[in-house]
């Protein structure tokens, strides 16, 4: 086994049995039957790519049924909603399919705790070969740090020109990210490549010792 993918199974298998999915896990000796209600790995894709009679079959799907379910909901969307080329397309169906966030434990990474926003990030690291890989020069180290603002960096993938900019596929020049343009109402594009929300909005604060996560505001 890949070992990308053997560290993948290891972490899926403690969030499998620290989470809640409806099922109630058995005792030791116990027999037990379990449902897969939902299937979250990645913020922002089943609920962004899929329409929401689909939530529920990308929810109870295996990584493995990606390539021909979740791959189809991304495709549509892309060209579709956010009128996106098909080379862009293509990338973002490559980097996002299958729905898991590969980790690379021999590679290179730093603390992101404190940094400036967009200097420092590990989110899909690995699965753009390191073009996301932020400060530049580190091996890819993948999985996501507390700061990584997960939702900008997605949304900029779909609305934005992160994937031209990363030098992935070519700029379509359909970005919806503010810009002046007279051919849109007001004057200017909408901007959709943001929430508003940073890892620095209140009340998120992070300590630079485990568990890294302050304490309640």
């Amino acid at each position: 086994m890949n070992k990308h993918y053997a560290i993948l199974a290891a972490l899926l298998l403690v969030a499998a049995c620290g989470s809640n999915n409806g099922s109630t896990v058995p005792k030791t000796g116990q027999a037990g039957t379990f449902s897969q209600l939902d299937r979250l790995n990645r913020p922002a894709v089943n609920e962004v790519f899929a329409t929401f009679a689909r939530h529920d079959t990308n929810n109870r799907d295996n990584p493995s049924d990606d390539a021909s379910q979740l791959k189809n909901d991304i495709g549509t969307f892309m060209t579709s909603v956010a009128g996106r080329s098909a080379a862009i397309t293509q990338v973002e169906q490559a980097v996002l399919i299958p729905d898991v966030q590969i980790v690379d434990l021999s590679g290179t990474s730093k603390s992101c705790i404190g940094t400036a926003p967009g200097t420092c990030n590990n989110y899909l690291g690995v699965e753009t070969g390191g073009a996301t890989q932020a400060p530049a020069g580190l091996k890819p180290f993948g999985g996501r740090a507390l700061t990584d603002d997960i939702v900008d960096i997605s949304l900029g993938t779909i609305f934005g020109a992160t994937i031209p900019a990363l030098h992935l596929a070519p700029d379509d020049g359909n970005e919806q990210d503010g810009r002046a343009d007279p051919t849109y109402p007001g004057g200017k594009r909408p901007n959709l490549t943001s929430d508003g929300v940073s890892w620095q909005t209140a009340p998120k604060h992070f300590s630079t010792t485990f568990p890294y996560l302050g304490t309640p505001h």
